[in-house]
């Protein structure tokens, strides 16, 4: 009977595990199709041998080197599929900024948004290490920059015993889901960041985001570096305002 009662045990905790922890196979294979790709990116692998996770990084093209942006792409993705993402990783570059674009955790395919929640822990541990790596070899000004659920991991990541190195948050297409999960309280989240903080959005993005955008306003209401803006009828990724992204994220991250 104690036998058959820790075996079940162990059953429960290798189950626990798969839920909790991201699908190794799929970014192993996305890994795979990344390292292909472009020659203006270095492959850089993160993290413990068993826990390691790709980023891919980008000098700065221009002198006047500002600082690095750490960019987080949208649910079941990974860095060079992400279009926006892939854009500000281009295009930030030519701006004096480098760029760390992470592989974030993920799920299965077909894992809901919401089947993503418990993996914010461990996406807050690949942004902390990235930091970490990013001042270990000389960075100074980092700023961390989300998409769609990456921005509401970056939220979570910042909010939540937040990264010192971080110096600046910018989250663009930014929900309030209506869940029970702790991970995703968006606006319980905002209230604790004080760092300075660009809120982005587009005017035809999903319901949940438009409709949160006055009560996120009002949620940052003690953070005076709090910034919100509307893309006028624009949706993500931006595909025709990916541009007016850029401008805006540059223009910010110069002011602060």
């Amino acid at each position: 009977m104690l036998i058959r009662k820790v075996a079940i045990a162990l059953i429960f905790c290798l189950i626990s595990v798969n839920l909790y922890a991201t699908d190794a196979t799929r970014e192993a294979q996305y890994a795979r199709e990344i390292s292909a790709g472009s020659a203006k990116d270095e492959v850089i692998w993160l993290g413990e041998p068993n826990k390691r996770f790709l980023v891919l990084y980008r000098e700065s093209e221009q002198s006047g080197f500002k600082g690095t942006a750490i960019l987080l792409h949208h649910m079941g993705s990974h860095p060079d599929n992400d279009p926006l993402i892939y854009t500000l990783r281009r295009e930030l570059a030519q701006h004096n900024w480098a760029t760390f674009a992470l592989q974030m955790p993920l799920r299965e395919k077909g894992a809901t948004e919401a089947d993503y929640y418990p993996l914010f822990p461990e996406a807050k541990q690949r942004i902390d290490q990235a930091a970490r790596h990013l001042v270990a070899h000389g960075s100074e000004s980092i700023v961390l920059i989300g998409h769609q659920l990456g921005a509401l991991m970056a939220l979570y990541a910042q909010a939540n015993e937040p990264t010192q190195e971080i110096k600046a948050l910018v989250t663009i297409g930014l929900n309030a889901p209506d869940s029970d999960s702790k991970n995703a309280q968006t606006f319980e989240l905002i209230k604790q960041v004080r760092i300075p903080f660009f809120d982005i959005y587009g005017e035809q993005d999903g319901q949940d985001i438009v409709d949160s955008a006055r009560e996120r306003r009002i949620s940052a209401r003690n953070n005076k570096h709090y910034r919100q803006f509307k893309l006028n009828r624009a949706s993500s990724p931006y595909w025709h305002d990916q541009a007016v992204v850029v401008k805006r994220v540059y223009g910010w991250l110069s002011h602060y």
